[in-house]
């Protein structure tokens, strides 16, 4: 039987046979979204059974559904009294809401769960799940956000899912599964750095949020079907523990509308805003641009620089200016080895000859950042077995999770267990209060990917809490080593919206190819700082090494971003490479005394066919100042978005010369001519003083 509920922007069909949502039509374009009928429930959930395996629970056909029919909402309910588990049917109820208010594109799922089975305990939720999607007539135009790292924003995802780029994707990549469905599932806040994706083409928009207050560890679930069967399918996995309980999830949220990606991103900041705990960073850090990354102390066993050589390391830098020194492979072994083992490495010198090194770069007018990785413990070393396993994250076999890095082999910890905490915390504190840093990194705490803990010696209390635990670290590290230096900070590798508060940056790297916009964290969170990696990608040669190089060096100067140069080695042989980012960071160091109170804004508003990337950036008294980067150098124009009010417009070039622009309108826009030099900035004045 079909139930329909509707207002003046949707219309959806919920199919009792099928236990899905069958029809859901976006009233302003007259596009139904779904294109091919669903064979799945709305909901799946797993339980560990009496043995301790994973097995999953199917729904009972003899369940419920009512409409209800308000003056504010309507609103679809099913109600299952019982389910199935390995042929058994079992004591456990399921109530499954679907509530559209009157005046909102939005649609809310809620689910509960009431399981009276004191020896099944349910352990992951996947809800709403929802199939057979695609926009339009055809897909092939259809345009995937997805919260990999900074973002992704995927052309044609029900394609590139089925693609060997995409199953061999380390980390975040797509499985052919035993349904013959493409299925691409990372763990937030850390792989994935939000609960929120967003499919959309040039008339229609469908945002998918979940609104979880509870920050659990959420699988950000998304499926195709391939070429051969055009559909794209969208979920959430949270992680539970429902034994013997109840459990109501928080709210999920649809949205049929007719916006681009913007929408989304407004949409769940607007949620997420009152959640964050946003801290007052240094002042002096909104001046940084560029730090030299120095990697090159130790490294598989080989030494490339002592402790010794830390003032020269440093003097290279400032040399153009760069008074950020920001020092990895300090530490026992070296790079990737003896992790947690944070003590200076005894073949690069002593303690002394560390605080010494600082101390210099103190004293000439820097400050240093320490590397500390606080998510694994090198299984070789000699403390594992008998303090790191204790820490380690368990399977639900009990089995420790482990990963490799070049050669080594490391357990992962778990960060909501407070002896961990204690560890990662005072390691970072000391590193201040000892060495006198003012900055910590902390690796792969915003990048690798979260799980589900379930040892039970651990100090928390559900297996879910792994985001909470380093929120804890964070707010605990950030508290601590303010006290000792008010000029200190932290900075994490990658993104996560409830971890941006509490650090100045988040590095964002250029790793293998793939979609990659990271403009879609930074619109979302335009007050959180990303640093990019911007050095030559070793694994390429020729003209494809210098043009992703030139992508890498303009993306970071529209964006804003802060450089991150590794001048003492990464430049040995590539002068004209260095040449030209350094011509681009005098460029952006002007632009930052422009755009560093200002709104960053996308390209919202900027029309260009040319290849540029730009972008708007925003002052309170509504100047707008504009930023072009110009990869192949060519020249042309660009328009922005502006009712016929007089304006002034001065161009910044690549020289650092200022020079007036003619004010050209056309159908409230406004012509920028681009130069032929690697990058611009307009500022576009409403004031004449």
């Amino acid at each position: 039987m079909i139930y329909k509920i509707s207002n003046k922007y949707i219309e959806l069909e919920f199919c009792s046979d099928i236990h899905n949502i069958v029809s859901l039509v976006n009233k302003s374009t007259k596009d139904d979204y779904i294109k091919v009928k669903p064979d799945n429930c709305i909901f799946s959930l797993y339980a560990k059974n009496e043995l301790g395996n994973k097995v999953r629970l199917y729904p009972n056909d003899a369940y419920r559904v009512n409409i209800n029919k308000g003056e504010e909402y309507e609103k679809i309910s099913c109600i299952y009294d019982s389910l199935f588990m390995e042929d058994k049917k079992i004591d456990t109820s399921v109530f499954v809401e679907i509530l559209m208010e009157r005046e909102s594109d939005d649609i809310k799922f809620n689910i509960s769960i009431d399981n009276r089975e004191k020896d099944i305990e349910i352990i992951e939720v996947l809800y709403p799940h929802i199939r057979g999607v695609y926009l339009g007539e055809v897909p092939e135009d259809d345009i995937l956000i997805y919260p990999h790292h900074a973002g992704e924003k995927i052309i044609n995802p029900i394609y590139k899912l089925s693609t060997r780029e995409y199953q061999d994707f380390w980390r975040a990549q797509s499985y052919y599964n035993e349904d013959k469905v493409y299925e691409r599932e990372i763990n937030y806040c850390g792989l994935a750095s939000m609960m929120w994706m967003y499919y959309y083409d040039d008339k229609n928009g469908l945002y998918i949020s979940s609104n979880d207050k509870d920050f659990l560890v959420t699988g950000i679930y998304t499926e195709s079907g391939g070429q051969s069967a055009p559909w794209m399918g969208f979920s959430f996995r949270k992680y539970v523990n429902i034994n013997n309980e109840q459990w109501k999830s928080n709210d999920y949220i649809i949205s049929v509308n007719c916006n681009d990606w913007h929408y989304g991103a407004r949409k769940y900041r607007s949620w997420i805003e009152p959640y964050l705990d946003i801290k007052k960073q240094p002042e002096y850090l909104k001046d940084q641009v560029v730090l030299n990354q120095c990697y090159n102390f130790k490294k598989e066993g080989k030494i490339y620089n002592r402790f010794e050589n830390i003032p020269h390391m440093y003097e290279k830098g400032m040399e153009q200016g760069i008074n950020h020194f920001f020092i990895a492979g300090w530490n026992r072994g070296g790079f990737d080895s003896y992790y947690p083992e944070f003590h200076p490495d005894m073949e690069l010198g002593t303690s002394m000859d560390l605080y010494n090194g600082c101390e210099y770069i103190n004293a000439h007018g820097g400050f240093a950042t320490f590397y500390i990785n606080c998510r694994i413990f090198d299984l070789k070393s000699q403390f594992y077995l008998t303090y790191g396993n204790k820490m380690a994250m368990k399977k639900l076999n009990g089995d420790v999770y482990t990963e490799n890095y070049g050669t080594e082999s490391f357990a992962v910890m778990c960060p909501s267990h407070n002896q961990w905490q204690k560890h990662i915390i005072d390691t970072a504190v000391w590193m201040v209060k000892s060495y006198n840093a003012t900055g910590i990194y902390l690796d792969q705490l915003g990048s690798a990917e979260p799980f589900p803990c379930y040892d039970k010696a651990h100090s928390h209390d559900t297996s879910s809490e792994f985001n909470h635990g380093y929120r804890y670290m964070l707010s605990s590290i950030y508290d601590q080593i303010k006290g000792l230096n008010d000029d200190s900070f932290i900075m994490i590798e990658n993104c996560g919206d409830i971890y941006g508060g509490y650090v100045w940056s988040n590095l964002t790297w250029n790793g293998p190819k793939y979609d990659e916009c990271y403009n879609v964290f930074r619109y979302t969170f335009p007050e959180f700082a990303q640093v990019h990696m911007v050095n030559p990608v070793y694994n390429l040669q020729g003209e494809e090494q210098e043009s992703k190089f030139k992508k890498d060096v303009l993306r970071a100067f529209v964006l804003g971003a802060v450089y991150w140069l590794g001048l003492t080695y990464k430049f040995n042989d590539k002068k004209e490479m260095l040449d030209y980012v350094l011509r681009v960071i005098n460029l952006r160091k002007r632009a930052n005394e422009l755009i560093k109170n200002a709104q960053y804004m996308d390209d919202i508003g900027i029309i260009s066919d040319n290849g540029y990337v730009t972008s708007k950036w925003v002052l309170d008294n509504n100047d707008i100042i504009v930023l072009v980067g110009n990869e192949l150098q060519e020249e042309g124009s660009i328009w922005v978005e502006l009712n016929n009010e007089p304006v002034k417009i001065i161009r910044i070039g690549i020289d650092l010369t200022e020079s007036p622009v003619d004010v050209i309108y056309d159908n409230n826009k406004i012509r920028l001519p681009i130069c032929d030099d690697e990058a611009g900035v307009y500022e576009i004045r409403h004031s004449f003083n």
